[in-house]
C-alpha cells in the first residue's frame, strides 16, 4: 500500500528540478567567446588612435557586453546580480549595435 502511495505522489506532484543545475551541466568553457573578446580587445587597443570617438564608444561598449556575457555564464553570483549582469550585457549591445548603425550613416550618409 505504501509503494502505490508514494508512486501516486510522484505522478500528482513530481519533483521540479533546479533550471540552473541544468545550465551549469550544459555549457562549456565558450573558447569561441573568450576569443572573439581578446580580438575586439585588441583591435580597440592598436586602433585607438584611428577610431573617431564614436567608434571608440561602440568597440569599449561591445568588448564590455562580450565580457558581462562571460561573466552571466561562469560567475558564481546570486540571481538577482545575475539578472543585472544580464541586463547591462544587452544594454551594452544594444548601444554598441546603435552607435554601429550611426557610424554606418555618418561614413554613407553625408
Amino acid at each position: 500500500m505504501a509503494k502505490q502511495y508514494k508512486k501516486l505522489q510522484k505522478k500528482v506532484y513530481p519533483k521540479v528540478e533546479d533550471p540552473r543545475k541544468k545550465e551549469k551541466e550544459t555549457f562549456g568553457k565558450d573558447y569561441l567567446l573568450l576569443a572573439v573578446i581578446s580580438f575586439t580587445l585588441v583591435v580597440t587597443l592598436f586602433g585607438w588612435q584611428q577610431f573617431d570617438a564614436l567608434n571608440r564608444a561602440m568597440y569599449v561598449l561591445l568588448t564590455f557586453s562580450l565580457a558581462m556575457t562571460y561573466i552571466y555564464r561562469h560567475a558564481k553570483i546570486s540571481e538577482n546580480a545575475r539578472i543585472y549582469v544580464n541586463r547591462a550585457s544587452l544594454c551594452s549591445m544594444g548601444l554598441a549595435i546603435g552607435m554601429f548603425c550611426l557610424s554606418l550613416w555618418h561614413t554613407f550618409a553625408k
